[in-house]
């Protein structure tokens, strides 16, 4: 899709320089690709991770590691 955009010529040659593109339409593509990827993380990082845990808890306080091992420990007779 053509579009015609107003950019902002020395921050697009700086992005071009540091990431080694050669065209103005592989930067452009480059900044929506990382914008859009910024964007999912941040989105992602501000879900709860579990539903009923209390505020910064990233873990179940009732999770048992050394339980859920030794359920998975093969058992031989």
């Amino acid at each position: 899709m053509k579009t015609t955009i107003d950019l902002d010529e020395a921050k697009l040659e700086r992005v071009m320089k540091l990431t080694g593109l050669t065209t103005r339409k592989e930067a452009i593509d480059f900044a929506l690709t990382q914008a859009e990827r910024t964007a999912r993380v941040k989105s992602l990082l501000s879900r709860p991770f579990f539903d009923g845990l209390g505020e910064g808890q990233v873990v179940d306080p009732d999770y048992d590691v050394l339980a859920l091992r030794q359920r998975e420990k093969p058992h031989r007779p």
